[in-house]
């Protein structure tokens, strides 16, 4: 009996080629990031990226569904606890992306540093740089790394590299973890009074979503810069917002936002020092091609063997 595969969202032609051969016989569907209720019904896995929602209804019509794999980093498009309920393995693919967003989260940083929406609307409006402010170095600086693993240990030591100083906060991560970085474990509270730059690198579950919000930004240090390549609704918009106004944010450089794509009209378009980009952290060539490797790679494991490569985790 063939394996029908439903596949939502890119992959490369090469992994799913490997999943052909792997499971032949076997039907891969490429189709919408919302599959037909008929598509569905046929479906014995999902391939699938962040915007393809795998919740109740679209589980409701997939009983012969055995496995979910979602291509990416993050995981809150996925619920999770309802396909271990039905006992369908529902992994993804950590490792893929962190090169790519770590990279993402150092260009976002450096053109907050060097002004870099500022200067580009300058040269549009044929100004030269005797219209701008001073930039800033990276070198010299206090960068607050919230969440130390595969993106922000990364982007850990790339600023070490370009002479800042680095202070952590991840209370799931062992003090091990924390010297092979030369690093030293600081409160959350302690990291946003000291941070010059304050990097965000958490998933999004009920203890993240909104934590970085009017109270904490007042008790990060004034002037702080703001980074997010992790998910949008960590942070809460508009208290993100009326910080820029009032200066206690000096600047942000944002890849993810609360409702994507970006409403035309949010102010967060609008402001000079604050740089965005389309969610955009896994959006390489490299980062492709791994992360459909690795989903393909563990569809067959779980479908043959019934091993089980990273499991979304399951929020308590």
């Amino acid at each position: 009996m063939s394996t029908t595969i439903l596949v939502t969202d890119t992959y490369l032609t090469e992994s799913l080629e490997k999943l052909r051969h792997a499971l032949n016989p076997c039907e891969i569907v490429r189709t919408d990031r919302r599959p037909s209720a008929a598509e569905l019904a046929r479906a014995d896995g999902l391939l699938i990226r962040s915007r393809t929602v795998v919740d109740a209804e679209l589980l409701a019509q997939a009983p012969k569904l055995k496995v979910v794999v979602s291509a990416t980093s993050g995981y809150d498009h996925v619920d999770a606890e309802l396909c271990a309920q039905k006992n369908i393995a529902a992994l993804y693919t950590p490792d893929a992306n962190a090169p790519a967003a770590a990279e993402l989260t150092l260009l976002l940083m450096l053109s907050c540093l060097r002004r870099q929406t500022e200067a580009q609307r300058a040269l549009r409006n044929r100004e030269w740089k005797d219209a701008l402010k001073f930039g800033a170095e990276l070198s010299g600086k206090t960068v607050g790394i919230i969440g130390l693993g595969r993106v922000g240990s990364r982007v850990a030591r790339f600023t070490q590299c370009f002479g800042a100083t680095v202070v952590a906060h991840d209370p799931y991560q062992t003090d091990d973890v924390f010297r092979s970085f030369n690093l030293e474990r600081f409160g959350f509270s302690e990291v946003l009074a000291q941070a010059d730059i304050l990097s965000l690198h958490v998933p999004l579950n009920d203890e993240t979503r909104h934590f970085i919000n009017q109270r904490t930004l007042e008790q990060a240090k004034d002037g702080v810069i703001l980074i997010n390549t992790s998910r949008g609704s960590v942070v809460d918009e508009r208290a993100l917002i009326a910080s820029l106004d009032s200066g206690e944010v000096s600047a942000a450089g944002l890849d993810v936002f609360e409702t994507e794509p970006l409403a035309a009209e949010s102010r967060l378009r609008k402001f000079s020092n604050v740089v965005i980009t389309p969610h955009m952290g896994a959006f390489t060539n490299e980062a492709m091609a791994r992360a459909s490797d690795l989903a393909v790679n563990a569809l067959i494991a779980a479908l043959v063997s019934g091993e089980r490569s990273n499991p979304i985790p399951i929020e308590s």
